[in-house]
């Protein structure tokens, strides 16, 4: 059964390979490690705040930015210019100049808040 094997993977040797193509190898890797730990984006919502060993180095603004690479800094994102709303109470229906509001009563949602 074995002799009908069309290659006899017994006689199988790896290619010999030369030490400056590993070097060279290994040298491509840690150029590409280096590039992808350190470059990065911020959103047009947002500033990146730098820590380097977790203190305040400096903040970045929105766009493409570089840092030191390999966990020495890091990025945290901050969303400042977007704005989150709570509504309890009311109900807004039509954002604007003159909002409009729900008429429904909501007085049970602000019973359950406020207790009061």
């Amino acid at each position: 059964m074995q002799d009908n094997m069309p290659f006899d993977l017994n006689k199988f040797r790896p290619p010999k390979l030369e030490a400056r193509l590993i070097r060279l190898v290994i040298l491509g890797i840690l150029v590409l490690l280096f590039l992808f730990s350190s470059i990065f984006t911020v959103g047009p919502e947002e500033v990146g705040v730098i820590l380097r060993f977790g203190k305040f180095v400096r903040t970045v603004n929105p766009g493409l930015n570089f840092k030191i690479p390999f966990w020495i800094e890091t990025l945290d994102k901050v969303p400042v210019e977007r704005q989150l709303k709570q509504e309890f109470g009311f109900r807004t229906l039509e954002a604007g100049v003159r909002p409009r509001y729900s008429r429904r009563d909501f007085q049970q949602e602000s019973l359950m808040l406020t207790g009061d």
